[in-house]
C-alpha cells in the first residue's frame, strides 16, 4: 500500500489516539456531521431547504417554508441513508455489495416519481424514476457550458458496476492506494457509470464516506458553496486528471478530521457560519412577521439572549482578557439597572438576571478596568473598556466603546456572527487606545 500524505496520516493517528469519545462529545460531533452531510449533499443536487429548516426537520420532525413534499421526503430519506452507511461501515466482517449500493439508492429516493430529463440529442422529456433499479434508458447531464455529458450505456451498466464493486472490495481487503486516491477513483468511476436514473451524486458521496468510516476516518462533507470547485475537479477527472479531485476530497477530509479532534478534546466545534445557520429559522419567522411589534417580556429577551446576546458577552470577556498581560492588575465592574437588582459580577449571569426584571427600562454595563500599564510609555496610564446592553419597552441597544453600535426592535436579533464583530470592535478600540497612550507605532 502506498503511504498516506503525512499531514493526513497524522490527523488520523491523533483522532484514533483520542478514542473513545465521551458520550457528550460523540453526540455533538455526530449532530454536526449529520446536519452538514444531509444539508450539503442534498442542496448540491437542488434541494432548497435551508440549513435551519434541515435541522428543524431532522432533529424536531417539524417543517417550515414553502418547499415541495418531495424535498422534505428526500432530506429525511437521505438521513436514513447516512445511518445505513454507518451500519455498513461498522460491520468489519462484511464488505459492501452491489445489492447494498442499490439499497442506498432505494433508501434515499424512497418511492417512484416522475422527473424531467434530457435525451442524448438534447431534447427534454420525462421519465419515471424507480429507486434502487439500474437505469433503463440512457441518462445524461447538461453541463454549465450547454454540453451534454453522457454516461455508461444501459447495456454496459451492470457489468461495469460489477467490476467497480469487485475492485472496491479488493481495495478494502488489500489496499494499494492512499485513501484520498482511493475515494477519488471510486467517486469518479461511479459518476462516469451513473448507474441510476437519479441520486447518483448522493450515492457517490455516501460510498466515499463508507470507505472512510470503515477505515477509521470521519466522513467528509462536500459543501454547497464549493460546488463549482467540486464540479471542476470532476470535469478534470473526466479529462484524465484525477489529482484535482483527489486534492479537493483530501481537503474536505482534513476539515472533518480537525473538527473530530476538536470535539474529542472537548473544544468548540461551532463556526460562525454554523451559528448563523442555527438562527435561520428565527430570522425567517421574523421576516414573515416583520409588521408585528414585539414588546419587552422575559420570553422575548430570553430569545435574544439565546440567539446572540450571550455570545456577545462571552466573546467580549474572552477577547478583552487578551489585554490582561499588559497591565499590573485588572478587574471587571458589572452594574445593572434597576437598582434593586444585585449584580453578581459575572456578566453572563447578570444579563440572565436582567432578562427576568419586569421594568421596561433596564440595562447591563460592563467596565473592564485595566490598571498600571507594564510596557514602555511616555506616562503611566490605566485603561477603561466599557460596554453596555440597554432594554426599553420595545427596543434594545448595544453600546461598545461609548458608541451605540446596535439599536433594534426585539424582533431583530443580533446574529452570532455580529456578536463576534461587536466583540472585535471592543477589542480593537481598547487596543488602539493602548497604542495611542503608549506611543507605539507598531
Amino acid at each position: 500500500m502506498q503511504k498516506e500524505i503525512p499531514h493526513l496520516d497524522a490527523l488520523r493517528h491523533e483522532w484514533l489516539a483520542l478514542q473513545p469519545l465521551t458520550a457528550e462529545n460523540e453526540a455533538r460531533l455526530w449532530k454536526k456531521l449529520r446536519l452538514e452531510w444531509n444539508y450539503h449533499s442534498n442542496h448540491i443536487e437542488g434541494n432548497t431547504l435551508t440549513y435551519g429548516e434541515t435541522e428543524l426537520l431532522l432533529l424536531h420532525d417539524r417543517t417550515l417554508g414553502n418547499h415541495s413534499h418531495r424535498e422534505y421526503l428526500e432530506m429525511k430519506a437521505h438521513d436514513v441513508g447516512i445511518e445505513h452507511v454507518r451500519t455498513l461501515a461498522a460491520d468489519k466482517d462484511r464488505l459492501i455489495s452491489e445489492g447494498d449500493i442499490r439499497d442506498l439508492n432505494r433508501i434515499i429516493l424512497k418511492e417512484p416519481f416522475w422527473k424531467q430529463a434530457t435525451t442524448a440529442d438534447g431534447q427534454t422529456t420525462r421519465k419515471e424514476i424507480i429507486p434502487g433499479e439500474y437505469k433503463t434508458t440512457p441518462n445524461s447531464v447538461r453541463q454549465a457550458t450547454g454540453e451534454i455529458m453522457s454516461f455508461a450505456s444501459v447495456e454496459e451498466t451492470p457489468a461495469r458496476m460489477s467490476d467497480l464493486v469487485a475492485w472496491l472490495r479488493q481495495e478494502l481487503t488489500s489496499p494499494t492506494l492512499p485513501v484520498a486516491a482511493c475515494i477519488a477513483k471510486l467517486h469518479h468511476d461511479f459518476i462516469i457509470i451513473h448507474p441510476f436514473e437519479n441520486g447518483n451524486g448522493r450515492v457517490a458521496r455516501l460510498l466515499v464516506n463508507y470507505v472512510l468510516m470503515r477505515g477509521g476516518w470521519l466522513p467528509l462533507i462536500v459543501r454547497t458553496e464549493e460546488k463549482e470547485d467540486y464540479l471542476t475537479a470532476l470535469r478534470l477527472a473526466d479529462a484524465g486528471e484525477l489529482s484535482a479531485l483527489m486534492t479537493y476530497l483530501q481537503r474536505r477530509l482534513e476539515w472533518s478530521m480537525q473538527i473530530g479532534i476538536k470535539a474529542a478534546k472537548g473544544e468548540s466545534i461551532e463556526e460562525p457560519s454554523d451559528l448563523e445557520k442555527e438562527v435561520a429559522i428565527f430570522v425567517r419567522n421574523q421576516q414573515e412577521n416583520k409588521d408585528k411589534v414585539v414588546f419587552r417580556s422575559p420570553e422575548a429577551l430570553q430569545t435574544l439572549f439565546n440567539l446572540g446576546l450571550r455570545e456577545f458577552v462571552e466573546k467580549l470577556c474572552s477577547k478583552l482578557s487578551k489585554l490582561e498581560p499588559l497591565f499590573r492588575s485588572h478587574f471587571t465592574e458589572v452594574t445593572v439597572k434597576p437598582d434593586f437588582l444585585i449584580a453578581s459580577g459575572n456578566p453572563v449571569k447578570d444579563l440572565e438576571l436582567l432578562i427576568q426584571a419586569p421594568e421596561h427600562d433596564s440595562s447591563l454595563t460592563v467596565i473592564y478596568d485595566f490598571q498600571g500599564y507594564l510596557g514602555k510609555a511616555p506616562n503611566p496610564f490605566n485603561l477603561l473598556a466599557p460596554a453596555s446592553i440597554a432594554f426599553s419597552k420595545n427596543r434594545y441597544a448595544i453600546n461598545v466603546a461609548k458608541e451605540n453600535v446596535v439599536v433594534r426592535a426585539f424582533a431583530e436579533p443580533v446574529l452570532p456572527d455580529e456578536a463576534e464583530t461587536l466583540a472585535n470592535k471592543a477589542l480593537a478600540h481598547a487596543f488602539a487606545e493602548i497604542k495611542k497612550l503608549s506611543g507605539s507605532t507598531e
